[in-house]
């Protein structure tokens, strides 16, 4: 399938994520990586005024919810993805490429996408089996601090933390997760009609949460 025509936008956050070559485990253990990803994200932040909103890192890959205000997200990604390839092949003392392909992006302009696109990545690890609630996978902007704030475009109904952790581990449906890893694959995120229609269904939790 070849590469869609980059959208920069300065207005839609972005999904991204990368895989590492061969779909190999990262080169070094994951609290290391972690350290490497913060720097440089914190980098992008500073220099190319990225917005982040989440980030999970798995065993060889990444996901990352983050919004452009300049509209610059290929110089920004360029940086990124070069910068953690040198610094762990410096660590590693390889010369090697790090990441098996060119990032992967899609554009998320409709909300009630946005709301089920954030779940999605924070649910990741659940997925993987690796854990059987979110904020107990480490590797996560949901539970390490950052270096940067991050941005959200939530709504306020969740009430605070307590709200927003009940609701992320408020699972999907088979056909929902299926809608949306279709979606992503696509340079602007979209589902058929019925897909639609279900994710508009479990947007945001009824009740007001407290903390």
């Amino acid at each position: 399938m070849p590469r869609p025509n980059l959208i920069r936008s300065d207005r839609h956050p972005y999904h991204i994520t990368a895989r590492c070559n061969n779909k190999e485990f990262f080169p070094l253990p994951l609290n290391q990586m972690w350290e490497i990803f913060m720097s440089h994200l914190y980098f992008i932040h500073q220099e190319f005024g990225v917005g982040i909103h989440s980030f999970v890192l798995m065993g060889n890959h990444f996901h990352l919810l983050c919004h452009t205000p300049q509209g610059n997200i290929d110089q920004a990604m360029m940086s990124f993805m070069k910068r953690t390839s040198d610094e762990v092949n410096r660590r590693t003392h390889s010369i090697n490429h790090l990441w098996g392909t060119r990032y992967k992006w899609s554009v998320i302009e409709a909300r009630p996408y946005y709301y089920q696109v954030y779940k999605y990545i924070y649910q990741n690890p659940v997925r993987a089996k690796i854990v059987d609630k979110v904020e107990k996978y480490p590797y996560s902007s949901l539970v390490q601090k950052t270096p940067f704030p991050l941005h959200s475009f939530l709504p306020f109904a969740f009430g605070g933390t307590r709200g927003e952790t009940a609701w992320l581990n408020d699972q999907f449906e088979n056909e929902q997760q299926t809608a949306i890893r279709s979606g992503l694959k696509k340079g602007l995120f979209e589902v058929n009609r019925k897909s639609f229609e279900n994710l508009l269904r479990i947007t945001v939790p009824a009740g007001t949460y407290v903390h």
